[in-house]
C-alpha cells in the first residue's frame, strides 16, 4: 500500500498502512457515518457507511460514473446509514456485515481495484 487516505466528518487522515486504517475505522466507526478512503489520487475510491455491525460500500472506478454498490443477497435486515449528513436506507441487499466492510477496506488499500472479497451491483 502507498499512502491511504481517509476522509470522515472530522477531516481527512493520511495512513502508511492498510493495518492503521482498519484500527482507526474500528475506533472511530460510531463517530463518523460514512467514510471515504482513497490512495493518492482521487479515484478509485470507497465510501463505507457503518451503521454498528453492519455496512454498505460504494466503489467508485473513476469520475464518469462506473460506481458498484455491494452487494449480498443473505441479508434481509433493513438498515438506516447516515450518507453526507442525511438518513440513506439502501435495499437490504446492500448491506454486508461490518467484518466483511474491514476486509472490503483492506483489500481495495492493498490493490486500489474494486475487491473481490464481496460481491457488488452496479449502478
Amino acid at each position: 500500500m502507498g499512502v491511504g487516505i481517509v476522509s470522515t466528518n472530522r477531516g481527512d487522515f493520511t495512513f502508511q498502512s492498510a493495518n492503521e486504517v482498519i484500527e482507526f475505522i474500528q475506533k472511530t466507526s460510531q463517530e463518523n457515518n460514512d467514510i471515504w478512503i482513497s490512495g493518492e489520487q482521487p479515484y478509485p475510491c470507497i465510501a463505507v457507511c457503518i451503521n454498528k455491525e453492519y455496512a454498505a460500500i460504494n466503489y467508485f472506478q473513476n469520475d464518469t460514473g462506473d460506481i458498484w454498490l455491494s452487494y449480498n443477497d443473505k441479508n434481509q435486515k433493513e438498515v438506516t446509514f447516515i450518507a453526507d449528513g442525511s438518513e440513506w436506507t439502501p435495499d437490504p441487499e446492500a448491506v454486508i456485515t461490518l467484518n466483511d466492510a474491514l476486509s472490503c477496506i483492506r483489500e481495495f488499500l492493498n490493490t486500489y481495484e474494486k475487491p473481490t472479497c464481496i460481491q457488488w451491483q452496479e449502478l
